[in-house]
Order: structure tokens, then C-alpha cells, then sequence
């Protein structure tokens, strides 16, 4: 699983590559991005519930996982998800008033793969780069976007590209927190540089992966 400071620090890429470098490999490999849960039948519970706004919760989170998990082992395929289990729960309001069951969450799933060895690679870097990147590369619609959850979350002055990035640093304290519950929990966190090049970090998390570091 992936975590970043920000959109445009590179989860997607650093996912797609992994996926790549494992295929060329041999290795069969379930790429999962965080678009693709609603479209996964396994996910279909959780997805109903971001859709009506009733909000997923563990009891609809612990049997998608524990599907995914069982049709990656059966395929002996890996599985690299461009999110992780903390960072997509923990802003949901059951999670907000009762941290003690999030971190519950986020054990069990830890324990749903355990065999599995599961690990988080987490992406540091400049926010302000990462959102200037992530702004080049998607657009006006997704400036729009982000501009608009900054107005939801309180920071409406200034241009679009500010608001965002002011907001973006104000949840760091809430993704450390993300962070520190996935390491209270036994998940093996791994800090990556993420201001290199897109091959340094492939290489950094090949590294961290035990895996032969390619040319």
C-alpha cells in the first residue's frame, strides 16, 4: 500500500512502475488503484456507501479486504494498492469520533495479510511541488476540484493553486496520523524520498521491496 504527502508526490506512478517491473518479472500482479474501488465487485458494499454518503464502515471494509487478499493469494499474484486502509477510512465520521475503532480497522486488515508480509511505502516531499506537479499534469477540472475541497475545509482566499496547497499542508498533521496508527498497528512503514527522479524512487522502493534494483 502507498501513501503520499500529497496529490502529485507520485503513488500512481510509483504503483504503475512496480506493476510493470514485477510483470517483466513473471510475476502476476493485482494493480489497484483508488478509482477502482468503485468498480471492484468486492469493494461494491464500500462503494455503495461513499456513493449514498452513509459512509462505509468496518464491518463493510473487513470482508472487501478479506476478499481481494484471498483472490491475490490465489492467483499468487501481488497486490500494490496506490492507497492504504488508514488514509481511506480515517476522515469518515464514525472513524473521526472513535479512533480506537480505526485503529482496530487498520490491525485486522494488517492481520487479513499478514502471510503476505504487507508493507507501506509512504512518499515524502515538498507539497507545493507535488501540487504544482499534480496541477500540471491533470488539469483545470482537477484544480476545480481540489480548489473546491479547500472552500469545503475553510481555506477560500486567494487564487485556486494557493487554496490547494494550504490545504494540502494542513492535513499533514492528519496523514502523520494516518501513519502513526498503521506503525501502532505492525504495518512496516517505509519513508521514501520522493523529490528524486521517478526511477530513484522505483529504485528506492524496489530496495525496500527486497527486489533486484533495475537499470
Amino acid at each position: 500500500m502507498i501513501e503520499g504527502v500529497a496529490p502529485g508526490i507520485g503513488k500512481s506512478t510509483l504503483a504503475a512502475s512496480l506493476a510493470r517491473v514485477l510483470r517483466a518479472g513473471g510475476s502476476p500482479v493485482d494493480l489497484f488503484p483508488e478509482e477502482d474501488l468503485f468498480t471492484r465487485p468486492e469493494f461494491a458494499e464500500v462503494a455503495q456507501g461513499f456513493r449514498t454518503k452513509d459512509f462505509p464502515t468496518p464491518e463493510h471494509f473487513l470482508p472487501a479486504y478479506a476478499a481481494t487478499f484471498e483472490a491475490q493469494r490465489a492467483g499468487n499474484a501481488w497486490g500494490i494498492f496506490d492507497w492504504n486502509c488508514a488514509g481511506m477510512a480515517s476522515d469518515l465520521p464514525w472513524a473521526a469520533s472513535d479512533p480506537a475503532r480505526l485503529r482496530t480497522l487498520v490491525r485486522d486488515v494488517r492481520l487479513l495479510a499478514e502471510e503476505r508480509t504487507p508493507l507501506v511505502v509512504s512518499l515524502r516531499g515538498d507539497v507545493r511541488q507535488a501540487t504544482r506537479r499534480a496541477a500540471a499534469e491533470r488539469g483545470r477540472g482537477w484544480v476545480d476540484y481540489w480548489a473546491r475541497i479547500a472552500d469545503e475545509h475553510g481555506v477560500s482566499e486567494g487564487p485556486a493553486f494557493e487554496r490547494i496547497v494550504h490545504y494540502q499542508e494542513s492535513v499533514q498533521v492528519l496523514k502523520q496520523a494516518d501513519l502513526d496508527i498503521l506503525r501502532t498497528t505492525g504495518w512496516q512503514v517505509v519513508d521514501l524520498d520522493a523529490s528524486a527522479s521517478a526511477d530513484e524512487v522505483l529504485g528506492q522502493a524496489l530496495t525496500a521491496l527486497r527486489l533486484p534494483v533495475t537499470s
